[in-house]
């Protein structure tokens, strides 16, 4: 008897083992999934460039400044025999605004090449502020108002530039947008001049403004588009997002901040479906372990056995959904897809789990089946507490599995002691 029960137990030990051993190696294929998952996502990024190239990129406006063209009395003595030769200093020099304020209202939409879709954007954006005036400005050949874009293509239907409460017309030079202005007469050093120019401007995904070199800068941001994602180096001081959707504003000092940090926003697809799809295939290798884990204890329950070529069979079946998530995904919403996905799959393992077991106890592992997806999709959806949710769910179907198991192996009586 003894013998009958070493030989059990060795047996389960060996087909443990053995499932250990192809479960380790279903993340050869798992892996492969993932790689699928990441050539997808990275033709995506091609047809984004793509897009981009024609349309417009991803766009940074840039902070206006004040360019004096300097040609001025500064002598220089050249012959000091002579105090009339004079050499004539020249140079240009930049004024910064002290203060800059951005509004920019954001409409977005979606662009289909292929089967991919773009986020591009159409906005009206309006820049206005003030500046000291330099005593070399008031004295300079000239004055040229000066700001740029990251993208020049998606800059469109500029309006006149009011400076100092003249109209001005702007041009493009040298990749910046200019216009050439004149101060009032009755303008002199130290008094205050005020701007304001308003343009359209197209891009992909995101927009971002940098500050002003000195003084202040803010910037109002508002769009329609309910899923925004605020990135850069700044972050809005406040923030609205509602399902119609967002308001944001910032407002820096140059004292916390430099003209290289940013402030904008992204705009994110929460549709994306490869960035779900990797997300949930991380958890392939655990589905699996709990379905080959349940497996084992209907065997002992049953008394039923499943070989090994079978247990490789679900395991890859198992894989097999991420695939067919993936493929679904592509051409409609994630969450219909991963219905989809699980139904075949499941569908097809209680089939599977009846011709093994012949028995109702099929049913019941397929019902576990569909559970673990039901379970998988429920952490897919809790980006915050997935960690925490997916622990306790682990230690919860643990403790079933030991409970059915306490059992398995017979505690033998020591001899006693004479």
């Amino acid at each position: 008897m003894e013998n009958e029960t070493d030989l059990k137990v060795q047996r389960t030990a060996i087909k443990v083992g053995i499932v250990a051993v192809i479960t380790l190696l279903l993340i050869i294929p798992l892996s492969m999934i993932k790689g699928v998952i990441w050539d997808r996502e990275d033709t995506k990024d091609a047809v984004i460039i793509e897009v981009a190239n024609s349309y417009a990129g991803h766009q940074t406006v840039f902070p206006p400044y004040l360019v004096s063209n300097m040609e001025n009395g500064m002598v220089e003595n050249n012959d000091p025999s002579d105090p009339n030769v004079k050499k004539t200093h020249t140079g240009k020099y930049e004024f910064y605004f002290q203060q800059v304020d951005y509004k920019a209202n954001v409409e977005t939409e979606m662009l289909h090449r292929s089967i991919y879709d773009v986020i591009v954007y159409n906005s009206k954006i309006r820049i206005s502020g003030k500046m000291p005036v330099h005593e070399m400005s008031v004295t300079a050949k000239s004055n040229e108002f000066r700001f740029k874009v990251s993208d020049t293509k998606g800059f469109n239907n500029p309006s006149q530039l009011l400076f100092g409460g003249k109209s001005f017309d702007i041009d493009r030079k040298n990749g910046e947008f200019v216009a050439n202005v004149a101060f009032p007469d009755s303008v002199k050093s130290g008094d205050i001049v005020d701007f304001c120019i308003t343009f359209d401007l197209k891009g992909t995904e995101s927009i971002f403004f940098t500050p002003s070199k000195y003084g202040s800068t803010s910037l109002a941001l508002n769009s329609s588009y309910p899923h925004p994602s605020f990135q850069g180096t700044l972050l809005p001081d406040c923030r609205n997002v509602q399902d119609d959707g967002f308001e944001a504003k910032w407002d820096v000092s140059s004292l916390n901040c430099s003209s290289s940090d940013a402030m904008g926003v992204r705009f994110v697809d929460p549709a994306n479906p490869y960035q779900q799809s990797m997300r949930s295939a991380k958890y392939g290798i655990l589905i699996i372990i709990l379905v080959f884990v349940a497996g084992l204890v209907v065997e002992f329950l049953t008394k039923k056995e499943i070989n090994p070529v079978q247990y490789a069979v679900i395991g890859l079946s198992l894989v097999l959904f991420y695939s067919l998530l993936l493929s679904f995904s592509e051409f409609m919403m994630f969450g219909v897809a991963y219905i989809i996905a699980a139904l075949m799959t499941t569908g097809a393992l209680v089939f599977y789990f009846r011709a093994i077991l012949k028995s109702r106890s099929a049913y019941m592992l397929g019902g576990f089946v569909a559970l673990v997806y039901m379970l998988n999709y429920m952490l897919l959806q809790m980006e915050t507490y997935a960690l925490l949710a997916g622990s306790l769910v682990l230690f919860l179907l643990l403790c079933v599995v030991m409970y059915l198991t306490a059992d398995m192996s017979k505690n033998k009586e020591l001899p006693k002691a004479e």
